[in-house]
């Protein structure tokens, strides 16, 4: 027999499930065989009948299929959760379980590229390969009205992707993506977010597993994705490979070495503040301390710590004040965003907790900036404030293709005397970096530690301007020195330097700083 071209995918909804017409295939056949027969089929009627199958693809099931109804199949794709919903719909029995079993896709590095002609399962596991290959964070899916991109951010930068995406092809692409997170596929009008598990094979034919994080956003030319991939591959970093100089480790280390107080990082968003304070657990981790941390999601995962996620029901403030009555010595509050997580994390710190914390601020002054806004008293930030760290990821050059190349007029102008003495450096671009110019990231960092002196200036209410000025007087080095550095040793250029400081900071701090 013919059949009608098959679809991949498709949404339970679209059809009417009349029981009559899905127990002419019997249940036990159903069960085994993942399928059940949609529509109401009109038994006078030679009709293609359509049926809904997990794989569309297995033509042997389909032939079995089309045997037993003794007409042409039109064969689309559910989820097994649907097809649970559809045969309780017709043959009974209580609703299906809340979950099926998670589905996880294997994805090989050794594969070859999609053909144009792919199903939409491959071309996801085609752009996932792709991400994992080129060693991208994130995976970015956006819909337009005559096209699709495809960009992959590699070390902080965005990378056009050329895919056999297109608008044809797209929406089944991203109903795969939202039945593997376990999303609805049939919400389209506001965005979700999800989590899937993969199997990673490279090139050497050993298997890891890979966590993603997907985050849906509805338009009006279709659903942008994005996929975050979390590779347990990377590895935890110590603070020493983090890109501190030996000074700010030093005090860094000091700083986490004591046992009370507060220690926060800042920095914008993917600055690198997860991977900071991982190395810090890390340090802190042993079998005389119960370190606890509260995250949103967890990110890295770090043996033997008691690592608990924030979700609806439990909350950064609840996860806070809950840690208070599980005895830690060491407590990770991931971001602090409000009043309640605040107090409580000074409080813990002050009475005999080390207390580590996120905040989203410029630099590190703007953190007793932001505890005050959200409202704890001047003398309890410096009671229990021992330290801030404010960082920012630049891209490395790439060793393989770095040669020495002079500040343009726009850096010396920029700069100017700052730059003196300073061999400056690019990548020319090459293999190993895509023609990027570099290869991997690192950090600039500025550690602001409460002495006493800034103690008091704290508890008096001394505005962030009056503790900066007072804070470099005593030695204080801020990012630009930290980035400068980096650039006379080879590691980053000042482009890069440019492109992740904030124009008014770093005219600021070119300002603030004699040469």
């Amino acid at each position: 027999m013919t059949r009608e071209r098959m679809e991949t995918f498709s949404e339970l909804s679209q059809f009417e499930l009349d029981p009559a017409s899905i127990q002419l295939l019997s249940k036990s056949f159903c069960e085994r065989e993942r399928c059940v027969v949609l529509g109401r089929v009109d038994p006078t009627s030679k009709a293609t009948v359509t049926v809904g199958l997990l794989d569309p693809r297995n033509a042997q099931v389909v032939a079995t299929i089309e045997k037993r109804l003794g007409r042409d199949v039109k064969a689309v794709g559910l989820n097994g959760y649907e097809i649970d919903r559809a045969l309780v719909a017709g043959f009974g029995g209580g609703a299906p379980a809340e979950k099926t079993a998670r589905e996880v896709p294997r994805i090989d590095l050794r594969s070859p590229p999609a053909r144009d002609d792919a199903s939409p399962s491959q071309l996801f596991d085609d752009l996932l390969a792709h991400g994992l290959a080129k060693g991208a964070s994130d995976i970015h899916l956006e819909c337009y009205e005559d096209d699709v991109d495809v960009r992959l951010r590699i070390d902080g930068v965005l990378h056009q992707l050329r895919t056999p995406l297109s608008p044809a092809n797209v929406k089944q692409v991203v109903s795969r993506v939202k039945i593997l997170a376990e999303l609805d596929i049939a919400e389209r009008r506001r965005p979700l977010d999800g989590r899937i598990e993969i199997e990673v094979v490279d090139g050497g034919g050993k298997s890891r597993e890979v966590d993603l994080r997907v985050s849906t956003l509805p338009g009006l030319e279709g659903e942008d994705v994005v996929i975050r991939i979390l590779d347990p591959s990377m590895g935890l970093l110590s603070i020493e490979d983090l890109g501190m100089s030996d000074g700010v480790t030093s005090q860094f280390t000091a700083l986490l070495d004591n046992p009370e107080g507060m220690v926060l990082v800042t920095g914008p968003t993917s600055s690198g503040k997860t991977t900071t304070l991982s190395a810090a657990v890390c340090r802190l981790r042993d079998h005389h301390r119960k370190v606890i941390t509260a995250e949103d999601p967890i990110e890295i995962r770090i043996p033997k710590v008691n690592q608990k996620q924030v979700d609806k029901n439990l909350t950064m403030a609840d996860l806070a004040r809950a840690f208070l009555r599980q005895n830690p010595d060491v407590m990770l509050i991931g971001e602090i965003r409000d009043l309640v997580t605040a107090d409580t994390a000074t409080k813990a710190a002050s009475t005999g907790h080390l207390v580590l914390g996120t905040l989203h601020t410029a630099d590190a002054f703007g953190a007793i900036t932001r505890l005050r806004a959200l409202g704890v008293e001047n003398w309890d930030i410096a009671e229990a404030l021992l330290g801030c760290v404010s960082q920012r990821l630049v891209r490395r050059v790439c060793a393989g293709c770095r040669v020495e190349a002079p500040p343009s007029e726009a850096h010396r102008a920029l700069f100017g005397a700052r730059l003196d003495g300073i061999v400056t450096s690019h990548g020319a671009g090459c293999e190993r970096c895509f023609g990027s110019g570099y290869k991997g990231r690192t950090g600039i960092y500025e550690l602001l530690v409460v002495d006493e002196q800034l103690q008091d200036r704290i508890a008096d209410g001394v505005n962030t301007s009056d503790l900066r000025a007072a804070a470099r007087r005593a030695g204080f080095h801020g990012l630009l020195e930290d980035a400068l550095g980096k650039v006379a040793a080879g590691a980053t250029s000042l482009d890069e330097v440019v492109r992740v400081l904030p124009y008014r900071q770093l005219r600021a701090a070119v300002a603030s700083v004699s040469p």
